[in-house]
């Protein structure tokens, strides 16, 4: 008859507390407003004792803070990983931004969603007279930016839903205005695997973008050029566009392709 080995048991143990605190910073992610430990144990299906424990655990460590009233949020610990995560992947992707830049001449940005919001977390700027200059850590639109609307189409439409909301406020005359009109631009997306837009974000610029999947998350990258040049570019910019994507992805490596449902 065969004896357990305290030794499995403590380690089985082990990896069920470190399953079930993942969980519960994976809902913390979700609702970065705060969330009761009630919330929280309704959420991650854990009773509120266990859901205590491991809080207060992840406390002492800057995981987590509470906040009295405000709730349970991602603590200054995590957000300082989440930081060092940002700077590896520009660290990473820079050489293949500037490979992207010399070949198609034209500024190339990258970008993370942040709620409703695109941020440009890093760019290379163009070496020509006529250029689009981006400024890094701006805050766009995601409905009305092509990387935006690129990182929107790896969720489902009910997600994308709950982001956007039902009002879109136009940055420029040609920003597009209904939620619906947006579902139709994303899964066009879909179909292509690249974004564009044209002067829905600043008048005379156009954008064409991709999103990478990526096991450091998800990303866009954009190339940015006036709309004067899009006839004459916009093929060669696409097929720079997807060899770009397809060098990025083998360098950080791929979750795998996210299986989208409307």
């Amino acid at each position: 008859m065969a004896q357990d080995n305290p030794a499995d048991e403590e380690r089985s143990g082990g990896i069920q507390v470190i399953s079930r605190a993942a969980t519960i910073l994976n809902a913390l992610g979700k609702h970065p407003q705060g969330m009761s430990l009630g919330a929280i144990a309704n959420e991650v299906d854990l009773p509120r004792s266990t859901v205590q424990r491991i809080v207060a655990a992840l406390a002492e460590e800057g995981l987590v803070r509470s906040e009295g009233s405000g709730g349970v949020r991602l603590g200054p610990t995590l957000l300082k990983l989440v930081s060092t995560v940002h700077t590896d992947v520009i660290a990473i992707a820079s050489p293949f931004l500037r490979q992207l830049c010399d070949n198609t001449q034209e500024t190339v940005s990258l970008g993370r969603a942040s709620g409703r919001q695109i941020a440009n977390i890093h760019s290379i700027v163009a070496e020509r007279e006529l250029r689009v200059v981006p400024r890094v850590g701006l805050n766009l639109p995601i409905y009305s930016t092509s990387g935006g609307r690129a990182l929107l189409s790896l969720k489902t439409d009910e997600e994308i839903r709950i982001i956007v909301g039902d009002v879109l406020e136009p940055a420029t005359e040609n920003t597009v205005r209904t939620l619906d009109s947006l579902l139709e631009k994303i899964a066009r997306v879909r179909e292509s695997g690249i974004s564009l837009e044209e002067g829905e974000t600043v008048n005379g610029v156009t954008t064409l973008a991709i999103a990478i999947d990526t096991i450091l998350g998800r990303y866009s990258v954009s190339v940015l050029f006036p709309t004067a040049r899009r006839a004459a570019k916009e093929s060669q910019i696409r097929e720079a566009l997807l060899e770009c994507k397809k060098a990025l992805i083998g360098e950080i490596g791929k979750l795998g392709e996210p299986h989208v449902s409307g």
